[in-house]
């Protein structure tokens, strides 16, 4: 919630003094997002959950799923509200998404590898894929393999140890 308030009021400063460009404000915003849903699997009710009859995958898209129905419309908010070029809309969402997937896959595995609170590594994590445009030039480029490596680690972190086969 602290995100999406936080989201809310640079949006509210969108075109005054520095938060003028678009690319920046959108940047910030989805940053914000991506950042406060980094804790989604941080839980101390999940030991708990563990003995629950439904599989480690539903329990795991349920959280993504509240922190979506949060952050999808204040994304599409953003995007309404700055009004960037179709291409930069594009190119900007892909770098959120991809965010995203990073970020939940680094809080599933740490989940998985027994952290009780692995939201904490999420951040560290995502400082190095922002600082990978500095020091290769076309890395904004990599928004969309970036997001299909991290999908796929975040579907191998939901499956369930103790499971013989998938199950939803």
């Amino acid at each position: 919630m602290a995100g999406a308030l936080i989201a809310g009021v640079l949006l509210a400063l969108h075109g005054v003094g520095r938060l003028a460009g678009e690319a920046a404000t959108l940047r910030l915003v989805g940053l914000v997002l991506v950042l406060s849903s980094g804790f989604v699997f941080d839980d101390a009710a999940a030991r708990i959950l563990q003995a629950s009859p439904y599989p480690l995958v539903r329990r795991m898209v349920l959280r993504i799923g509240y922190v979506a129905a949060v952050g999808v419309p204040i994304w599409a908010l953003a995007l309404v509200r700055v009004q960037p070029s179709l291409n930069a809309a594009a190119g900007l969402t892909a770098e959120v998404l991809a965010g995203l997937a990073v970020v939940w896959a680094t809080a599933a595995w740490g989940r998985r590898w027994g952290f009780d609170e692995p939201g904490v590594a999420t951040a560290p994590v995502l400082l190095g894929l922002l600082y990978l445009p500095v020091i290769i030039p076309r890395a904004r480029t990599l928004a969309l393999p970036v997001l299909v490596g991290a999908a796929v680690l975040l579907i191998l972190a939901m499956r369930d140890p103790a499971a013989r086969r998938w199950r939803l």
